[in-house]
């Protein structure tokens, strides 16, 4: 099955009582032979699918050409400071990992996607972070990594932050946690996650 980034996917469910899973592809990966697709579903969420035959891929329509326009100059955004708010500087949407995914989908994940981290959930309830680091720890130390779950590597006490926090706010918690990523969340609703290299960019500018 083959999708192009835009395309929209429906996952369709056994049961009359449950609508369709609904989503828009993010990006694809793996070759020609054996495509899966990142994707962004409509409840917030983005995961990896692997296409089966309750997967149907619905192409983006080809907009028509318009006519050329002259542009306008846009002013530069101004550079973030640490004293803005770390919502300007968050990665969204966030790739997240069910609780029972095992460790090789969390390294498969961590590498197709290129990030540093994933949440964990429960559902829809955020557990906590896991890491590359993480990762490398529980396989270093003898983990399976069929048999291992994701909420088995999350740590004990997940440092969380708020969008409205402002970047200074998430540097200290970082240096004093000895983390590297960190998420942000609203309630119970995750809203994107920080680097240290997003905060070193508007330290070093």
């Amino acid at each position: 099955m083959h999708a192009s980034i835009g395309d929209q996917v429906l996952i369709r469910t056994g049961t009359l009582d449950r609508p369709p899973r609904h989503g828009v592809v993010r990006d694809v990966l793996g070759d020609p032979d054996c495509e899966h697709f990142l994707v962004g579903w409509d409840d917030g969420h983005e995961s990896l699918l692997y296409p089966g035959p309750d997967t149907q891929v619905i192409p983006t329509p080809v907009p028509t050409q318009r006519a050329e326009t002259t542009p306008t100059t846009a002013m530069p955004a101004a550079a973030p400071h640490l004293a803005d708010r770390v919502e300007q500087i968050m990665s969204t949407p966030v790739i997240t990992l069910d609780e029972h995914d095992s460790l090789r989908v969390a390294a498969a994940t961590l590498a197709d996607a290129e990030v540093g981290a994933l949440v964990v959930l429960s559902g829809t309830t955020p557990l906590g972070i896991i890491s590359e680091r993480d990762v490398v720890h529980a396989l270093a130390a003898g983990g399976d990594p069929d048999e291992v779950w994701a909420a088995d590597v999350i740590g004990v006490t997940t440092v969380w932050a708020a969008p409205t926090d402002t970047i200074r706010r998430v540097a200290e918690l970082m240096r004093d946690a000895d983390i590297r990523h960190l998420p942000l969340r609203i309630q119970d609703r995750v809203v994107g996650i920080v680097s240290v290299r997003d905060v070193h960019r508007v330290m070093l500018a």
